[in-house]
């Protein structure tokens, strides 16, 4: 009997050592969410990690059959795996076998089951793999669709240490990620306090070609760019608040591929 209750009470430590994610039910429109543009939080070395992806599953959705556009009632959508995890992350859904049936609010939360270390540091794509089954389809009853989900990422960067040690007088520049970026790049700087920022990029002959106001918070704060039209030649992008001006160099090519250097 003590064996017994000795295993019930492990299982049961295990389980509360994960709390289920809880689904936003402020969104108004069918999708995915955060988009594209916003992506996960980043995470950081010696840090607990954990994110949220937010879904409401349409109800319905057209499809092509015999080249006729026909409606069809969504049952679910499940979600099958995301690759492409940094180590010891993994992930739970809520309803928590991943299935999402039509019309209704769910959730994925990305988490660390070991603090990132030095080792982990880096950029990791995702892909989400997706199984729709579509019902009350003319003539064949059901469809199954497979889909992709591939523009989710998660950036682990060694910011611990300044994090840590941040004061009244911190101010300083973190990566510009993702690396290479296509039409978007995320900035992140950390201060000691809140204040107002000026941000900009600067071409090679000096001209201000993208300047951001900021009201920053205590500690890391990021922000992304729309970097689609810079053409290729190296930039300069500055950080400036009432004491203090920084900048780095980027560099960016036709196709937008965006690094320090």
């Amino acid at each position: 009997m003590k064996q017994l209750l000795l295993i019930f009470s492990a299982i049961c430590i295990a389980l509360s050592s994960y709390s289920q994610c809880t689904p936003d039910a402020s969104i108004t429109s069918p999708g995915i969410f955060p988009d594209e543009i916003t992506n996960l939080d980043e995470a950081f070395v010696g840090q607990a990690y954990s994110t949220q992806i937010d879904v409401l599953t349409p109800l319905d959705t057209s499809v092509s059959l015999s080249g006729l556009n026909v409606n069809v009632t969504i049952s679910n959508i499940d979600l099958t795996s995301i690759t492409g995890l940094p180590n010891n992350f993994t992930y739970a859904c809520n309803p928590p076998n991943c299935s999402f049936p039509g019309g209704t609010y769910a959730c994925a939360e990305i988490y660390s089951t070991v603090n990132p270390s030095q080792a982990d540091i880096g950029y990791y794509p995702l892909v989400m793999t997706t199984s729709t089954l579509a019902i009350n389809v003319p003539l064949i009853g059901s469809i199954t669709q497979l889909d992709t989900v591939d523009y989710f990422f998660i950036d682990i960067s060694n910011a611990t240490a300044t994090v840590e040690y941040v004061n009244m007088s911190t101010f300083k520049i973190l990566d510009v990620f993702p690396n290479p970026a296509s039409d978007v790049a995320n900035f992140q700087f950390v201060i000691g306090q809140s204040e107002n920022i000026s941000f900009y990029i600067i071409d090679m002959l000096g001209n201000v070609i993208n300047d951001k106001k900021i009201i920053s918070n205590f500690g890391v704060n990021k922000f992304d760019v729309d970097i689609s039209k810079l053409s290729s030649g190296i930039y300069t992008y500055c950080f400036k608040s009432s004491n203090n001006l920084i900048s780095k160099p980027i560099s960016s090519n036709k196709l937008c591929a965006v690094a320090p250097i």
